[in-house]
Order: structure tokens, then C-alpha cells, then sequence
């Protein structure tokens, strides 16, 4: 008999990937067994003992944990000894464990022995800390670029922004702005426009650039920005909403705007006074712009000290009887002769254009100009005059601002792959096999349907087996979105495994679990709903203990009929984490004439038609009363919830647990 539950021991062992070992506190001596020795790369007679002499092969940070979990066992009476630290292989090479093991004490409640399993996490603490970081750069480079980058839902509203978009429409952090939309900062009519755009581009798929876009505030100055603007794919190809870069051109269009100004006083000027240079001078030495006239021949008989300076020359008397042949490259005098030409026989004004300044010898430059026809006093063309100013910065940063939107582009992609590795290690920690449970001439099996609606959820379910004939039920559901609501079911299931000790008390297992995730919220700052149901069943006893931690109820099939169970006020409780010091009490009752069981969460029950109808209870009981295998339940249960929805989206995942009792 004893080999035969060895060797289904050594089975069980191999399947789970874990390997186990023996740590005699007395003798001084370790056994270590061979899955272990092989993630080591030792053989057995050379195996160290790596807990003993920890200081050898760990790095501080767990030669410190183990500590700490080392005095919780022998000085604080803890039964669990939970552990991951990084330990150096034979190789060379640093993995990560999960160690878990179960004190054995003497009479005296000295610890003699521990005894427990190690499997190797390296993979997956290698794949978190990747993500961690790449987080980091990322929202490091978005906090400290000069431009405004953002991501909207299908409603417009942020969803994700740099912090100088926060602070440009008033805020001081990006959570302030988060769940708001133009229409809270910006004129209506400037609202309404930009929504119409990304309505477009949504539609589209596509996006536009450089649209310049004239921002209309409710209580401040005018502004205008430089736009790109793309669909935001998610990674199941449907468009998720907007994203953007735009960068502020609100000085360079009030000098536009100053420009066209000072050019329409030139241009009457010119009409007026076409005779009397000395005045004209007067006039265009004090604009802060580019001014120049030139004759038919596209030789400067007139400047400012401003083009003069620009041109590298002392004053404007240097550039008389030149032209751009002497100053630019042939590629460029070519253009501007054209464009001079093109003036002086059609009588038609160039206004508003940006021209590149292609020099022969120094780096290239931009300005915005606009060239007008000559006249003179008799309304005859004698030549041409312009206005033109820097725009060379200007261009420089629409070029940046293109090549950080492809960057962005990238990264989204990356992200999303990222997201996607995140997503294999959260549903690889969900369970996919359940334990049998027999006691008392009835056998207990589970069954489970999980379809997550994203690629992170807060969707958790646990079947804790407490014996041959106990096991313990957990349905829980974090209320938030993507990568935090990840984090805080990551943090639960850690809480999960500290509370083991009290897993047979639904109660005192709910309160454990609320005292650890209340205080990590605390420390971490966020505000965050988690609600929980617990149940434990015992077959050699026939009953079950429940607690509710303001989790919606299971549905309960009896012998009599279909109903929802409605545990007494003493045994409901608010959500985790809401406060430190709540307690959760526990109700207990026979299991005769129970079934079957079925829990899941609000967001199944809550979902809604097109009307804005919810699916709700009834519809659930109605599905259930009709019986069969419990695994076909459960699938028509998801197919009823899904036809009810029609082409509506899922905001929450189908996460389904039930289990059956066979007598």
C-alpha cells in the first residue's frame, strides 16, 4: 500500500512541475528530491543546502525573506512557511522559486522539521519585472517630452495622457483628467468639432496629421496646436477609440496673424507712397520681420536690417544690386526666380506659403512668406516685395512630431504584445484542473467557464482543497480596469495563500484576506472595489459554511427546485479592502437536498440589450431549471447572456464556477 502512494505521490509530483523537499532542523540535514536537484543542476550527493547556507547562493533581498519567513515559523508559531527567493544555480545562473512548506513541531511546539514544495517561477518574475520596466521608460518619456500625447475611449473621453496634457488643460496630475472629455474644458463649439473628427477617423480607421486645430477655451486666451491623430486598435483588430501628439503653434499663428498685418500695412503703404523711400524705410526698419523689394531683374533694391542680418550681411546697403543667386543654392534661386516671374506677369500676390531655404554651405531653414506685386505710382509692376519670417524650429519639431507619432505607433503595438504576455501569466495562474472530493458516500466535482472580455481582468476564481472530504470555493471580482485591476487580483491571490491556515473558516478566511488587501491599498493608494464569495463543504460532516463579501449570491439547484441563495446578515459583509477592520461572520447549513452550485460575477447578471434591459437572475434560474450535464449549463448559460446581448460589447468578462454532488 505505502508504494503505491508513493508512487502516486511521484505522479501528482511530475505533473505539477513542483519538486518537494525535507529540512531536519534537528539533525542539521536536507532531502532534496531529483526535480529539484535538476533545477539546480546538481547531482543528489552534491545538492547544497541552500536554505542553511543561504547567504552562499541567494542574493540579500531573499537571504532577508527567508529570514523573516524562518522567524514567523519558529518564533511566532506561524504553520506556513512561504517564501520566492532568486537562488544561484550550479550553472552559474539565478532562478526564482516558489517555496511553500508546513512546519512539524515536538511536544513542546519546537519546529524539528519542515517539510514542503519548491517549483521554479523564473519565468514568469522575469516576464513581470520586463513589464514593470518598459512601463516605466515609457511613462518617463511621456512626462517629459514638450508635447501633448493622449488616448480616448469610443466616447472621447482620456483614457491615458502624458502629464503635460494634464497640466495644459488645468490639472495637476493625469488621474484629474482621466474620464473626461473636451466638452469639460473647451468651448462647445470647439468640443463639438473635435468629436465629429474622431467620430471620422474611428469610422475610418485611418487618422490625419498636421491639421492644425484652433482650441476655443470657455475661460482663457485662444490657442492652436499642431494634430496628429490615429484610430487606437486594439489587439483583437477593433478600434478601442482615438490616440494623438500635438505640439502648441499658438506663438507662430499670433505672428502669422502680425505678419498678414504688418503685410496689408506694407501693401497700402506701397500705394500710397511708392515715391518716398525714406518713409517707406522708416516703416519696414521697424517691423521685426523679413521685408524686402526686389526689381525685375529679382535684385534687392530695398531691405530691412532684419533679411540683412538673416543673410549674414552687416545692413541692408550689402544686399543692394544682389540676388538669391548669390546668396542660396542653385536648387533654390531656381524656385524663388519662378515664383517672382510668376508674380510680376499674372499681378497675383504668393501668400502664406512655408519655403524651404536650401544654402549653399550652411544648414537648410524655413519661413513662412507671403510675396506681393511692386507697383508704382502709376499701377504698373516694377518688380516684387515680400514679408517672410522664421519658422525653422517650427518645422524641425513637425518633423519630430511625425517621427514620435510612428514611435508611438510602435510602442502601441508593443504594448499590446506586452499586455498579451501579461495576459498568459494571469490565466496560467487560474486553475484549469479541480480535485474530486469524497466523504460521507457523496463525491463533489467542479466545473469552470472563463471567457476574460480583455486582455487583463479582475475576474479570480479558487478551489482550495482543505482534505479528502473538504474543499473551500472562492469567486471573486476586482472592480477596475486593465493592468491595475491585474495587479490587485495578483495581490489577492498572494493573500490567498498567507491565509491558507483559516481556509476551513469562511469568515475568518474573508476577514484575514481583507486585513492583507486593505493595507497593501493603503500603502499602494488606490481606491479599489474587490467583492468575494467563500464557501466550504464538508462531506463526512454533509454541510457547507458560507460568507459574502459583497459578491453577488450563487444560484443553488435542489432536489425541490432552482433558487438563489441569500446568506443572513451576519454572514454578509461589505467588498475587500474598503476598511481594515471589518469581520466577516459565517453561516452554516445542511447540505441535504443540495445539488448543485453556481457561482459568478455582477458584471455576467448585469449585462445589458440595447434597450439598457439586464440580463438578470431570473433569466439565469430559467436557464438552469432546465438541467443536464452541469458543463452544458453553464455553456448555455454564456450562450443565453451573449444572444441577449445582441452586437452590444462585453465590459466584463463570462466567469462562471460551479461544482456538483453526486450521492
Amino acid at each position: 500500500m505505502a508504494s503505491w502512494k508513493e508512487d502516486r505521490l511521484q505522479l501528482v509530483l511530475q505533473a505539477s512541475r513542483e519538486g518537494i523537499w525535507d529540512w531536519d532542523l534537528v539533525k542539521g540535514t536536507i532531502y532534496f528530491s531529483p526535480r529539484v536537484c535538476r533545477f539546480m543542476g546538481y547531482r543528489k550527493d552534491e545538492m547544497p543546502n541552500f536554505f542553511q547556507d543561504r547567504s552562499e547562493h541567494m542574493d540579500e533581498a531573499s537571504v532577508a525573506a527567508v529570514n523573516e519567513a524562518l522567524r514567523r515559523v519558529l518564533q511566532e508559531g506561524e504553520d506556513l512557511f512561504a517564501v520566492e527567493p532568486r537562488v544561484k544555480t550550479n550553472r552559474g545562473d539565478w532562478r526564482s522559486f516558489r517555496v511553500r512548506g508546513t512546519p512539524v513541531r515536538d511536544g513542546l511546539g519546537g519546529v524539528t522539521r519542515i517539510a514542503g514544495s519548491l517549483i521554479d517561477i523564473s519565468k514568469r518574475k522575469e516576464a513581470e519585472r520586463q513589464l514593470a520596466e518598459e512601463r516605466h521608460l515609457i511613462e518617463t518619456l511621456l512626462d517629459n517630452i514638450p508635447m501633448n500625447v493622449y488616448f480616448k475611449d469610443e466616447e472621447s473621453r482620456f483614457v491615458m495622457a502624458n502629464l503635460p496634457t494634464a497640466r495644459k488643460m488645468g490639472l495637476s496630475s493625469v488621474n484629474q483628467l482621466v474620464g473626461k472629455s473636451d466638452a469639460d474644458f473647451f468651448s462647445e463649439e470647439h468640443a463639438s468639432h473635435a468629436r465629429m473628427v474622431e467620430k471620422e477617423i474611428m469610422a475610418s480607421g485611418g487618422g490625419v496629421e498636421d491639421l492644425t486645430e484652433h482650441e476655443k477655451w470657455e475661460d482663457r486666451e485662444d490657442t492652436w496646436v499642431k494634430s496628429t491623430k490615429h484610430a487606437w486598435i486594439g489587439h483583437d483588430g477593433k478600434v478601442r477609440g482615438t490616440f494623438g501628439v500635438t505640439i502648441d503653434i499658438s506663438e507662430l499663428m499670433r505672428t502669422r496673424e502680425a505678419q498678414e498685418k504688418v503685410t496689408s500695412q506694407l501693401n497700402a503703404q506701397n500705394q500710397l507712397i511708392e515715391e518716398e523711400r525714406e518713409r517707406l524705410r522708416l516703416v519696414i526698419d521697424s517691423v521685426p520681420l523679413h521685408v524686402y523689394f526686389k526689381n525685375r531683374d529679382h535684385e534687392f533694391v530695398i531691405a530691412n536690417q532684419a533679411i540683412a542680418e538673416w543673410f549674414g550681411f552687416g545692413g541692408p546697403e550689402s544686399l543692394y544690386d544682389k540676388s538669391d543667386r548669390d546668396i542660396f543654392s542653385e536648387e533654390h534661386w531656381r524656385k524663388t526666380e519662378a515664383d517672382e516671374k510668376q508674380i510680376m506677369e499674372s499681378g497675383e500676390a504668393i501668400v502664406g506659403t512655408i519655403e524651404k531655404e536650401v544654402w549653399g554651405g550652411k544648414k537648410d531653414t524655413w519661413v513662412m512668406t507671403s510675396k506681393y506685386p511692386w507697383r508704382d505710382s502709376g499701377g504698373n509692376i516694377v518688380g516684387t516685395f515680400g514679408v517672410s519670417s522664421d519658422i525653422s524650429d517650427l518645422m524641425v519639431a513637425q518633423s519630430n512630431l511625425r517621427k514620435l507619432a510612428a514611435t508611438y505607433e510602435k510602442k502601441n503595438r508593443e504594448m499590446a504584445e506586452e499586455l498579451q504576455l501579461a495576459r498568459e501569466v494571469q490565466q496560467a495562474l487560474l486553475p484549469d484542473e479541480f480535485p474530486t472530493i469524497s466523504g460521507g458516500g457523496s463525491t463533489m466535482d467542479f466545473c469552470r467557464l472563463y471567457e476574460p472580455a480583455r486582455l487583463l481582468t479582475g475576474e479570480f476564481f479558487e478551489v482550495v482543497p482543505l482534505g479528502s472530504d473538504r474543499v473551500g470555493f472562492l469567486m471573486g471580482e476586482v472592480f477596475d480596469k486593465g493592468v491595475r485591476s491585474a495587479l490587485i487580483v495578483s495581490m489577492l491571490r498572494g493573500l490567498i495563500e498567507k491565509e491558507m491556515a483559516s481556509a476551513g473558516d469562511a469568515g475568518a478566511f474573508l476577514t484575514g484576506i481583507n486585513v492583507g488587501l486593505a493595507h497593501l491599498l493603503v500603502e499602494s493608494g488606490h481606491e479599489v472595489k474587490a467583492t468575494a464569495f467563500y464557501g466550504v463543504v464538508d462531506l463526512t460532516k454533509a454541510e457547507i459554511q458560507l460568507s459574502v463579501a459583497g459578491h453577488v449570491n450563487p444560484i443553488a439547484v435542489f432536489v425541490d427546485g432552482v433558487r438563489q441563495l441569500v446568506p443572513p446578515d451576519h454572514a454578509r459583509g461589505s467588498a475587500l479592502g474598503a476598511a481594515e477592520r471589518s469581520r466577516y461572520g459565517t453561516v452554516t447549513a445542511p447540505l441535504q437536498g443540495l445539488r448543485r452550485l453556481i457561482c459568478f460575477t455582477e458584471g455576467f447578471q448585469n449585462a445589458c440589450n440595447a434597450e439598457g434591459e439586464k440580463f438578470g437572475v431570473t433569466r439565469m434560474l430559467e436557464e438552469i431549471e432546465r438541467g443536464g450535464d452541469l458543463e452544458r449549463v453553464m455553456e448555455r448559460l454564456a450562450e443565453a447572456v451573449k444572444v441577449f446581448s445582441g452586437d452590444r460589447k462585453f465590459e466584463n468578462a463570462i466567469c462562471l464556477l460551479g461544482w456538483e454532488i453526486t450521492r
